[in-house]
């Protein structure tokens, strides 16, 4: 079995840690590490994957893990990678988002062992005097300014940084002494922006006790194609939560990934390995517009996070509108999906599909209608169709729904 050291390095997890070799941190004694996330919603977003990922590979290497949901520090927000200061949320709502964040760390952890702390326990009840005096007094200002967290906003003066949200790093070496001291915590894993705020708590424990304890980071992901940072689509944050994006919105935004990022998404953000990889990216290069690596790793990451039934709901329906699936295979569920998460159209049976192409928006006009239309680059329920004045008839719905097709991209749900 490789060293863990050795699969985080092939997976491209690793981008900064506080010891000569990373060897140190990860390969000899079994070490118990945290993670923390600040409850500012109620569901974490893909950007936030590649995190479950690495735990999960520390834990089934045996060693114990931790999850802070920040019920204290979420109440001051964390300053990096901010222009401007955070909303402040109240006791009620902070609690409401740490339970969603529970059920989705069950989840995605795949069924392994963790403890979850909300540091509230500890936070809400420190006295700011001997807050003053046993955490303030061992970092200074000088360096505190330096942290790329809290530089960026000292040089935008319009916006600044509060007091609140400055004293963010100190509170967050606080959690991870206090971690350190009841739970024998001695690894902080994070994505890179918060090294800074890690390093502090690793300064922190060694000022005041003396001991060793060690950081570690994985890079952020990034776009290659437009090096925008990873997590968002054209229509916003893709949620893990089924209520913010839909299992089938959440399918589809791993198959259109474009090929310039294939090969890192599935390196990071599934299980498979390394060999299954490399075929799966092999048999993409031979027919790239088949996207067979794209599928795979669509079906991959939906599985992880929605289950294998609404990922086999999602291959469906993606089938139904843009592959060889028959829509009339899929159940009442399915099709409710369908009309609520593809372009639709309201349609009466008798329209002519020149009509209904103008009327669906997959056309401009009918003389691009006709042209369309001639070009056989126009399906309905997968037959193509080339006479325009051919009209929909009541056998071309099923549960009220027909498909109307421009090319391999634009696709129109017809709804009675």
């Amino acid at each position: 079995m490789a060293k863990l050291s050795a699969l985080l390095k092939e997976r491209g997890y690793v981008y900064q840690f506080s010891a000569e070799k990373l060897e140190e941190i990860t390969d000899g004694q079994k070490r118990t590490l945290y993670l923390g996330v600040d409850p500012t919603a109620d569901s974490m977003h893909v950007g936030q994957l590649q995190g479950m990922f690495v735990l999960r590979r520390f834990v089934e290497d045996g060693h114990k893990l931790i999850i802070i949901v920040g019920g204290g520090t979420g109440m001051v927000g964390d300053p990096g990678g901010r222009s401007a200061e955070r909303n402040l949320l109240d006791d009620s709502t902070i609690d409401k988002n740490a339970e969603g964040l529970r059920k989705q760390f069950k989840q995605l952890l795949g069924g392994v062992e963790f403890q979850m702390i909300n540091n509230a326990e500890w936070l809400r009840a420190l006295n700011l005097m001997e807050f003053l005096r046993d955490v303030g007094k061992h970092f200074t200002v000088n360096e505190m300014i330096k942290r790329d967290s809290i530089r960026p906003r000292l040089e935008t003066p319009d916006t600044g940084i509060s007091f609140t949200e400055f004293s963010y790093m100190l509170l967050q070496a606080y959690d991870y002494s206090v971690l350190h001291t009841r739970y024998g915590c001695d690894l902080q894993v994070g994505g890179s922006d918060q090294w800074g705020n890690i390093v502090s708590g690793v300064d922190f424990i060694r000022r005041k006790t003396g001991d060793l304890v060690y950081a570690f980071t994985w890079p952020l992901l990034v776009d290659k194609k437009t090096g925008r940072k990873f997590g968002k689509s054209e229509a916003g944050t893709v949620w893990l939560d089924a209520a913010k994006t839909s299992p089938y919105q959440f399918y589809q935004f791993w198959l259109n990934v474009s090929d310039e990022n294939l090969e890192q998404y599935l390196l990071k953000l599934t299980m498979l390995t390394k060999t299954e990889i490399d075929a799966a990216l092999m048999l993409h290069k031979r027919d790239p517009k088949g996207r067979h690596g794209q599928q795979i790793l669509a079906r991959e990451v939906t599985r992880l996070v929605h289950g294998e039934e609404e990922t086999l709901k999602a291959e469906q329906i993606s089938q139904a509108l843009f592959g060889s699936g028959d829509f009339r295979s899929l159940d009442r569920s399915s099709i409710e999906i369908l009309k609520h998460t593809a372009p639709s159209c309201q349609i009466q049976v008798g329209t002519a599909i020149i009509d209904a192409l103008v009327a669906a928006k997959l056309a401009s006009s009918y003389r691009e209608a006709r042209q369309f239309l001639a070009d056989e680059a126009i399906t309905l329920n997968g037959q193509t169709i080339t006479d325009p004045s051919e009209k929909l008839g009541a056998d071309d719905f099923y549960m009220d729904v027909a498909i109307l097709t421009r090319g391999k991209k634009n696709v129109c749900v017809l709804t009675l």
